[in-house]
């Protein structure tokens, strides 16, 4: 079975152009009406690259949480196929990468510790979603240019802006990443070189049946390169299904 620190980390050059970023979709605990929001705008702007950051699946009948009337892991991947399937219709040219989230990691958990002799079955979670068929490439991470990354994340903090400052001063370069379900922009300058990093909120229901009143914002972020140097970068916060 392949387990997350096999993962690649894809190097991509990137000369002139934008790359869309949406996290934590949380299938089968979407919102239908920010998903659609965050279609539209890719199909408006076909980016050279999306950057789908993790957590598309929920896994929820497989956490070590307590649970609910949770749906069971066959829904949410025939869900999660949908979506990869109208992402790349609606982008044909676009490149899509997918870095694992920490709850896609719950099907490689689940299976070494419920039922280790049937991983090579389950073996590879990609292959599950048929991203190879629609060319979506599976990985760890993205690194454009050497300067930016695109990444998941594990660094949280209590508000908005405070994960991306740690995962800032982690990396020591520019980057995104989802995890929090917030949306910010944090920006410093050391040794005369501007850093920048985003969170990129979520796509995923403000209201989920496992928790009470969340502090998250539902959105997604755009980055810009103009002759292979970072040029600009944008956090769109959605609002009952409009991009504001």
């Amino acid at each position: 079975m392949i387990v997350q620190k096999e993962l690649p980390v894809i190097k991509h050059k990137i000369e002139n152009g934008l790359i869309i970023i949406g996290s934590d979709f949380h299938y089968p605990f979407h919102d239908e009406l920010a998903v659609e929001a965050f279609l539209n705008y890719c199909k408006i702007k076909q980016p050279e690259v999306i950057v789908l950051n993790g957590d598309l699946l929920d896994f929820y009948r497989l956490s070590r949480f307590s649970k609910g009337e949770g749906r069971n892991p066959k829904e949410e991947i025939d869900m999660v196929k949908d979506l990869l399937s109208n992402i790349r219709e609606s982008c044909p040219e676009s490149i899509v990468y997918y870095p694992i989230g920490n709850h896609e990691t719950r099907l490689e958990k689940y299976v070494y510790d419920k039922a280790p002799e049937i991983a090579s079955i389950v073996d590879n979670f990609y292959e599950i979603l048929g991203c190879e068929g629609l060319g979506i490439k599976g990985c760890s991470k993205v690194l454009f240019n050497g300067s930016f990354v695109c990444k998941h994340g594990q660094l949280l903090g209590k508000k908005a802006g405070q994960s991306a400052m740690k995962e800032l001063e982690n990396s020591y370069m520019s980057g995104a990443t989802g995890h929090t379900h917030r949306l910010s922009k944090f920006i410093t300058r050391k040794s005369e070189n501007k850093y920048i990093w985003l969170e990129t909120g979520c796509l995923c229901s403000l209201k989920p049946e496992y928790m009470l009143d969340p502090d998250w914002q539902q959105g997604f972020c755009t980055v810009e390169f103009s002759n292979g140097e970072l040029y600009k970068t944008n956090c769109f916060e959605i609002e009952n299904g409009v991009i504001l």
